[in-house]
């Protein structure tokens, strides 16, 4: 689980409205997380936050810790799986390789990290795959 505001944020070129999760346009029994560490209720699935692409490809992915100085959580590898029917996943890749992309995450809980999709990734779904981490997973 985490402690920060967004878990984590896609951004593309010029488009930066919501996709409901903000607004309440998706309730909170919608979302999902296989796992999640819920410290005195601050923490939930319903704390992700993802932002409108209007049809486009997302370019980035940001991340960050927990953002708590007492609490010096952060994910430092992952992988990135995309689905367009939420059934069958695909993990990202780079060009044309067929090796999964391992992002470098964070070094620290306090600050973002950002990674590109090269190529940009496009999907329904997206899951992030923590491998390694820092005392635990916060994203």
């Amino acid at each position: 689980g985490s402690l920060s505001n967004s878990l984590f944020t896609f951004k593309t070129s010029g488009c930066y409205g919501t996709l409901g999760l903000e607004s309440g346009g998706v309730a909170d029994a919608q979302l999902s997380a296989s796992s999640a560490w819920e410290w005195h209720g601050v923490w939930a699935a319903s704390g992700a936050r993802l932002r409108k692409t209007k049809g486009r490809p997302a370019y980035w992915i940001t991340t960050s810790g927990s953002g708590l100085r007492e609490y010096t959580w952060y994910v430092s590898v992952y992988r990135v799986l995309h689905s367009t029917d939420g059934l069958r996943w695909l993990a990202h890749r780079e060009g044309n390789s067929s090796q999964d992309k391992i992002f470098q995450g964070n070094t620290n809980y306090a600050h973002e990290v950002r990674n590109n999709f090269i190529p940009p990734m496009e999907a329904r779904y997206v899951r992030i795959n923590p491998t390694q981490w820092h005392q635990h997973i916060a994203l």
